[in-house]
């Protein structure tokens, strides 16, 4: 791992470490994922996938602890530092250092937590995986981040442990995701870094392998290619036997195509058999949406009109709310498709709060009764909580549908009480938008300070669409 090199860490470590890391029934509530830090990741070396070695050459640190490293100011000093601090510790370190993450807070846990079973899986894999079957169920969530590592540098050493020891990956398979990253299986993982050194060698490793773990391992070969020359990996797909497995990689390229050159794009997924050509431009369109959402949505109407047309307006609108809120709301809502509103409404309200929350608040406020307001609503209370606590009770009051409005009732309240108990007491004990269970529900949270009923409703709490 390359200490001045600093990438996206946390949806590396939301999907892998943290299941050890936030484990422990003592572990304080989890901040914000804005505290944990977004701009950290093993860097790659390249060099001839043979047979794992042991540790590099100690580099030194400029700190002498974990904590000493965590009490510095700036997330970028932090990781920095313990990316120094673990690249200069002997591989017969990590696993004292593992046990005393425990006593870390949440969110440095999983900062520290996920830099050091990186180290660890680049520099002595077999001990780190030997580490994760002490630690229980929180292991497989270890085991994605290292088997990661480990597959960065060596991945035919990491190839042959996976299938060696499939036992390992069970549980986490249960799970789904088999402790990869972002959802994809550990055999994708591998064969993502594997054919970043050798595509060829990694694709006959994945056509050796049966089911997902094949279907994985293949699509995750062919998306790296695309994201290089799509047109190279769509030549790869001649070769690939399984239906499944052909289908999962030919929406990959459509996605990475889109998203490097619309027009290409297009012109490959006329190529393709009829049937399968709506879907293939419904991917490549998600991908134009990630690179320019504006040339997406001048072309959303190739899509024959349902699911997939929907979809892609809701990714579009997504895509585009992120730099232009305004711009994407004023679309959205002008298509008058109800199906993809409802969908795309949310993330383009709380991208506007965090840049004009008054602007946000007007065109919310200004919308007629039903699910895409409710939608709308719901967003901005959440995006807000911050704000003015009787404007969002008011707002969270309007919503419609009985469920989004008691979750987001009851979590303003709470919020609430945090600053003026005595009052959001009062509120949660009068309030009609309440239901009497759902009162009993948020009065728990609110005394516990947040840290209630924690098997109550989560997330962003809609209707299961």
């Amino acid at each position: 791992m390359k200490a001045t090199v600093l990438g996206p860490v946390a949806a590396l470590v939301i999907g892998g470490a943290a299941g050890f890391l936030a484990g422990k029934n003592t572990a304080p509530e989890p901040e914000s994922d804005k505290d944990v830090a977004a701009d950290a990741r093993s860097a790659r070396r390249g060099g001839t996938a043979s047979t794992s070695s042991g540790a590099t050459a100690n580099r030194g640190s400029r700190v002498k602890s974990v904590k000493e490293a965590l009490a510095l100011p700036g997330t970028s000093n932090r990781m920095q530092s313990l990316l120094d601090f673990y690249a200069g510790l002997d591989p017969s370190q990590f696993e004292d250092e593992a046990k005393k993450l425990e006593d870390l807070p949440w969110s440095e846990r999983v900062m520290a937590g996920y830099l050091l079973f990186a180290r660890w899986g680049e520099e002595d894999p077999t001990a780190a995986m030997a580490y994760t079957k002490t630690m229980g169920m929180a292991g497989m969530f270890v085991s994605g981040t290292v088997m990661q590592s480990w597959a960065s540098k060596f991945p035919q050493d990491a190839a042959k442990y996976y299938t060696d020891n499939p036992n390992d990956f069970r549980m986490s398979g249960m799970m789904g995701g088999r402790g990869g990253r972002g959802g994809a299986s550990t055999a994708g993982v591998i064969a993502a870094e594997w054919a970043r050194q050798d595509s060829a060698g990694a694709m006959a490793w994945a056509e050796s392998l049966n089911g997902r773990d094949q279907r994985d391992a293949i699509r995750s070969i062919v998306s790296e290619a695309a994201k290089d020359d799509p047109s190279e990996a769509a030549a790869m797909l001649s070769s690939i036997t399984d239906a499944d497995a052909k289908k999962d990689a030919q929406d990959s390229i459509a996605r990475e195509w889109g998203k490097k050159n619309w027009n290409e794009a297009k012109a490959w997924i006329a190529t393709l058999p009829a049937d399968q050509q709506a879907d293939a431009t419904a991917r490549a369109i998600r991908g134009l949406a990630d690179s320019d959402p504006k040339a997406a949505a001048a072309n959303v109407t190739s899509l024959p009109e349902g699911e997939a047309r929907n979809d892609a307006m809701a990714s579009i609108a997504r895509e585009w709310g992120n730099t232009d809120p305004v711009g994407a709301a004023k679309w959205l809502m002008e298509s008058g498709n109800t199906e993809a509103q409802e969908e795309g409404i949310g993330r383009v309200v709380s991208s506007w709060v965090g840049q004009d929350a008054e602007a946000a608040y007007a065109f919310v406020n200004e919308q007629p009764a039903g699910e895409v307001r409710d939608e709308a609503v719901t967003s901005y209370v959440r995006s807000n909580m911050g704000g003015d606590v009787q404007q969002n009770l008011k707002l969270a009051e309007s919503i419609t549908d009985d469920g989004d409005r008691a979750r987001t009732v009851g979590m303003t309240a709470v919020v609430w009480a945090r600053t003026d108990k005595e009052a959001a007491t009062k509120y949660i004990q009068s309030t009609p938008a309440l239901s009497d269970e759902a009162r009993e529900r948020v009065m728990r949270y609110a005394e516990g300070g947040g840290r209630g009923d924690r098997g109550g409703d989560r997330g962003r709490g809609g209707r299961g669409r």
